[in-house]
C-alpha cells in the first residue's frame, strides 16, 4: 500500500465503513503540523482540520467526499472510509499534500482567511 503519512490506516468492525484514517497532530512526532495549524488559528478559533481536508479533496479528488465521514476533536482528524478504492484514492491524491507542509499551508491559510472576513 502507498504511504499514508501522517495518517494511520486502521480496520474497523463496521462493514459499511471498514477503514479508518486517523491523524493525531498533537503527537510529538507531528509537532510541525500542530505548529502550522496554530499559526493560522485565532484566539477564539482554531483552524478546522476538516475544512482544510475538504478543500484539498474538492480540488484534487472531489468524488471522495461521497465515501468519507469526518470527525475532528482538538488536533485529531478522524475519517471513516466506505471502501478500499476510496481509501487508495485518498492515500494517492490527498496524503501527498499532507506530506508537504509548505503545500498544506496554502490550504490551511485559505481556510483561515475565510474565517477572518
Amino acid at each position: 500500500m502507498l504511504p499514508s503519512f501522517p495518517f494511520a490506516v486502521l480496520s474497523t468492525e463496521d462493514p459499511e465503513q471498514p477503514y479508518q484514517l486517523l491523524a493525531k497532530f498533537d503527537k510529538p512526532e507531528l509537532a510541525s503540523y500542530k505548529t502550522l495549524f496554530d499559526k493560522y488559528s485565532l484566539a477564539d478559533y482554531r483552524v478546522s482540520l476538516v475544512d482544510a481536508t475538504v478543500l484539498i479533496i474538492e480540488e484534487r479528488a472531489s468524488s471522495l467526499l461521497d465515501y468519507l465521514e469526518f470527525d475532528e476533536e482538538g488536533y485529531w482528524l478522524d475519517m471513516y472510509v466506505e471502501h478500499k478504492p476510496a481509501l487508495l484514492l485518498f492515500i494517492s491524491a490527498i496524503c501527498p499534500i499532507f506530506q508537504d507542509l509548505a503545500l498544506l499551508e496554502t490550504y490551511v491559510r485559505q481556510v483561515a482567511d475565510e474565517y477572518k472576513v
